[in-house]
């Protein structure tokens, strides 16, 4: 048994191109924007990078380990469906989620209407309070692929603690 307490930390990120006319998701929110993810789930990147960041905190894989591409259940399947299962999953091996700091980058859709509405999803998938939850984003000023509006990308981190020994 480890001296340290029972708490970890994860990150994760997610990247996708921007095709015209597909949906753009993120957290949850469908955002009007003409531009969107051509993927094999709804590609929801800041889901994704939670997903990641969740299953980093507690050693178990990641996104594709628990969502595999392959699975025909996945196809055009709404992520925050994915963060509200894999949230059941952590609290059935004894772990909750503390907080959640996330940040999308996209530089040629107004995200600050939607970031209230994506905040309150992803604390309800994970059964979180609204004030455990942040998600921030930026323009990246024009700069890569993000700030030009060619991709979308999104990072999370979480603290995480064993709510059972």
């Amino acid at each position: 048994m480890s001296a340290y307490p029972s708490i970890r930390t994860g990150i994760g990120h997610d990247i996708h191109h921007l095709v015209p006319g597909h949906r753009l998701v993120l957290g949850g929110v469908t955002i009007p924007a003409g531009v969107g993810f051509d993927t094999h789930s709804d590609g929801d990147v800041l889901c994704h990078a939670l997903l990641d960041a969740l299953a980093g905190a507690v050693a178990d894989g990641d996104l594709g380990t628990h969502f595999p591409e392959d699975d025909p259940d996945a196809i055009d399947a709404r992520s925050l469906g994915f963060v509200e299962e894999f949230a059941g999953y952590l609290a059935e091996r004894g772990y909750a989620v503390a907080n959640v700091d996330s940040f999308i980058s996209l530089g040629t859709v107004r995200l600050r209407p939607h970031i209230e509405e994506m905040r309150k999803n992803l604390a309800t998938a994970l059964g979180m309070d609204l004030a455990d939850v942040s998600v921030k984003a930026r323009s990246n000023d024009g700069i890569g692929p993000e700030g030009e509006g060619t991709a979308c990308a999104a990072w999370a981190s979480v603290l995480v603690y064993r709510t059972t020994d």
